[in-house]
């Protein structure tokens, strides 16, 4: 039955990183409209989606109790500063042709997050993880250094990511109501961006099937939380996540050079090359350490 519990664990979280890794071809309907306003409208109807999928998944709500915590509080306020970058700088790539960073910086992510454990959390490096990191920091100077513009938007992304992954350490908070109490925080910028633009948005326009996309991206948000908070609550191996997680990077790098055209020059493939071997070093690694604890 356990053994049941967690292949259908694998499934729903596998389901969840293919439903976020083909997501580009969604946003790429909405490539005329700024992307504040495709982050203020994500935003404000992820209100009510959050609050149905956690009576769906029978989840406790605990988010106000959780912001009315000065301690608590204080983690989600600097995660949701962290996440709201991330979706915005993820949200402007996709609309802008960038697919292609998008997903060197979600390859980088979890090596930014290593190097974060070890510097602040004071955490120690296994030499797989050595040699991994090493790999990808080539890639990432071989980028700066050889790319026409400089990868502002890849190292924006990655880091965002990492300190949200070191922030959420800080405070037990479960998947949902932690993305609720976010969006929450997140509503008066959304409100003071709409308010401020008024009828000067694509929303008040309501140009072909805008505004029916624009309401659409609360749910494209939830569905892949939800199966991913499904998947997760049924793995008995948490490891599996760290190989699971770059099936997201790997759809948007097939989609943007397959699907958007986008260029791959001998300096993207090159530095892709290089983080491409130091996935490859820290999966096997995670998963040798995950046999050998089981």
């Amino acid at each position: 039955m356990q053994q049941s519990n967690s292949q259908g664990g694998i499934f729903w979280t596998t389901s969840a990183y293919f439903v976020w890794g083909l997501m580009p071809l969604f946003y790429q309907h909405l490539r005329g409209v700024e992307a504040l306003e495709i982050f203020a409208q994500r935003v404000l109807w992820s209100v009510p989606m959050m609050a149905l999928l956690l009576w769906v998944t029978v989840t406790p709500c605990r988010v106000f109790k959780l912001l009315l915590e000065p301690k608590t509080f204080f983690w989600l306020f600097l995660s949701t500063g962290c996440i709201s970058i991330s979706w915005y700088l993820n949200t402007w790539g996709v609309t802008h042709g960038q697919v292609l960073m998008v997903s060197l910086a979600f390859f980088l992510t979890p090596l930014i997050s290593i190097l974060i454990g070890v510097f602040y959390l004071k955490e120690t490096l296994t030499p797989y993880q050595l040699v991994a990191l090493l790999f990808c920091l080539s890639g990432f100077i071989y980028a700066c250094l050889n790319l026409d513009t400089f990868p502002w938007l890849t190292i924006g992304i990655a880091l965002a990511f990492g300190c949200y992954g070191l922030i959420k350490k800080q405070v037990r908070i479960d998947t949902l109501n932690g993305l609720s109490a976010e969006v929450i925080l997140m509503i008066p910028f959304a409100l003071f961006y709409m308010i401020g633009m008024g009828d000067n948005t694509s929303y008040a326009a309501d140009e072909g099937d805008v505004r029916m996309l624009l309401m659409l991206t609360a749910p494209m948000t939830v569905l892949p939380l939800g199966l991913f908070a499904f998947g997760v609550a049924r793995m008995k191996n948490l490891t599996t996540i760290a190989v699971l997680q770059y099936i997201e990077p790997t759809l948007y790098f097939l989609l943007a050079v397959f699907v958007f055209n986008e260029a791959i020059d001998a300096e993207r493939l090159i530095t892709f090359a290089l983080v491409w071997l130091g996935f490859i070093v820290f999966a096997a690694d995670s998963l040798r350490r995950s046999r050998s604890l089981s």
